[in-house]
């Protein structure tokens, strides 16, 4: 098989092109990756939680509540703030510790 054809070239170049698109997408979701990673630890670190999937899900949970307790406080609703910001405070306590 002759191999010096145009169209032999313009496979070549198209599969180098490819090559060049997947392995720059692996990189850069390497390192998003790697960058989430990072920010976990650390935040898990500054908390005093162990970084875990279970700690992320409870700490926006508390995070969730404590937020709706202060949205229904600023709109004049206090016995709301109480009932979702009296377990947002106790969920975050007891996560961090």
């Amino acid at each position: 098989m002759n191999d010096n054809t145009p169209f032999h070239w313009l496979g070549e170049q198209i599969g180098r092109l490819l090559r060049l698109v997947v392995d720059g997408l692996a990189w850069v979701l390497t390192h998003i990756g790697s960058a989430f990673s990072s920010f976990y630890h650390g935040l898990g670190q500054a908390l005093g939680i162990s970084p875990t999937l279970t700690s992320l899900i409870v700490l926006l949970v508390g995070l969730a509540l404590l937020l709706s307790g202060l949205r229904a406080l600023f709109r004049g609703r206090i016995f709301a703030a109480a009932i979702a910001g009296i377990p947002g405070i106790a969920i975050l306590s007891w996560l961090i510790q």
